[in-house]
């Protein structure tokens, strides 16, 4: 039986694993070979281990004529040589030079995952040129995934792509959460207690993790000032930044030099396995300035971690305010500070939200519910082009 080809393109390595890795195990257990696409990175190789064939593509964050021609051309050579039956796009740029390479080599069946908006906040000409590169993206899409129900129903408002196209499944994400590899079992309250021992941390020492990548617009610069006030006064409460530095959206030096000379900050470099991290954590920090949704959010409280975030777009489908977490209701690290506090002083409160989240996450974001739709949206669109293309003939 011939195998069904699926292209996935996205803008960086570490989401090409991190989003996708246990559902591209499930796409090839029912019929599909997958390819991904994405910039260098150490997680090709974690991928390419596991069976997923992947290609390297020039691909940088900020806008460069030049870098950006190369890339759709780099791009189209290995859509013309390696042909798909979907091509799946998604991240601001990747989804536009994925776009515009399926194009130039007629590779038409195209599906575009709407993961959030980069220009969220942004206004005047750049937000009216990141929504025309929207619109052409949600235009030359077969389908349009959008990852949250709150940006799906603004993007349907605004005109930038039909509503008949675009659809969100369930409760929203774009990969929910693979219940059976988030969990707090003995291997995993094992390997946390493992990495605790590592950084010296007591029993009674309070854990605060963050994980994703450490730049301006994640939060990270209030994250940090909130977290250096709180730990003069709580000599117990330590935080982990586990990722990868940004430089497109560089942090506040003052915060890079806190993070440098703060003892109880600790950095760990972007892991394989971060379901260890979460065990080893009391407290999962999600300060974002915008997500399409966040899937972190649910993979700790899955964990029966609390999480506390900014009540913003994304975030908020994602944190369940007073039953998987906290919501602060201002981008503002002294207001972040202070509901951090809460949780940081009452235990409770902690493991309440934390066993709620759980249950939470348990009836709403199965990872396999979101991946088996998927795959009959891919089976339909495939449907639909044979059918096409008989009609045609």
């Amino acid at each position: 039986m011939t195998k069904k080809k699926i292209c996935i393109v996205i803008g960086s390595a570490m989401n090409l694993n991190s989003l996708y890795k246990d559902q591209f195990k499930f796409l090839m257990e029912n019929g599909y070979e997958v390819t991904g696409v994405a910039p260098t990175g150490e997680e090709h190789d974690w991928l390419r281990k596991d069976g997923v064939k992947t290609k390297v593509i020039h691909l940088k964050r900020p806008p460069s004529l030049f870098n950006d021609l190369f890339s759709v051309l780099q791009l189209s050579l290995f859509f013309i040589f390696n042909r798909f039956d979907i091509i799946s796009v998604s991240t601001p740029k990747a989804s536009l030079v994925g776009t515009l390479a399926a194009k130039i080599s007629f590779q038409n069946n195209i599906i575009y995952t709407l993961r959030g908006r980069a220009y969220e906040g942004a206004t005047g000409f750049k937000r009216k040129f990141y929504e025309f590169i929207e619109r052409f993206v949600c235009t030359n899409s077969k389908k349009v995934f959008c990852i949250s129900h709150e940006l799906r129903k603004d993007i349907i408002q605004k005109g930038i792509c039909e509503e008949d196209k675009i659809f969100t499944i369930g409760s929203g994400s774009s990969n929910g959460v693979d219940l059976r590899k988030f969990s707090r079992d003995k291997h995993t309250i094992e390997r946390g207690s493992q990495i605790r021992l590592k950084y010296n941390l007591r029993k009674d020492d309070l854990l605060i993790l963050y994980s994703g990548r450490i730049r301006r617009d994640k939060g990270i610069n209030e994250l940090v000032f909130a977290f250096d006030a709180l730990s003069q006064k709580h000599t117990n409460v330590f935080l982990l930044i586990q990722g990868k530095y940004d430089h497109f959206d560089p942090l506040d030096p003052k915060v890079l030099k806190i993070i440098k000379e703060n003892s109880r900050v600790i950095e760990a470099s972007w892991q394989k396995d971060i379901e260890d991290y979460y065990a080893a954590s009391n407290i999962f920090a999600f300060p974002s300035h915008r997500e399409g949704f966040g899937n972190v959010a649910i993979e700790a409280s899955a964990m029966e971690l609390p999480v506390i975030g900014f009540d913003v777009i994304g975030c908020r489908e994602s944190i369940k305010n007073e039953v998987s977490g906290i919501l602060v209701p201002e981008i503002d690290s002294k207001i972040f500070a202070q509901k951090l506090e809460e949780l940081i002083l009452n235990p409770n409160l902690r493991n309440r939200l934390g066993a709620q989240g759980k249950e939470w996450v348990r009836s709403n974001f199965d990872s396999k519910i979101i991946w088996e739709d998927l795959l009959n949206t891919y089976d339909d669109m495939l449907a639909k082009e044979s059918y096409s293309v008989g009609e045609y003939r």
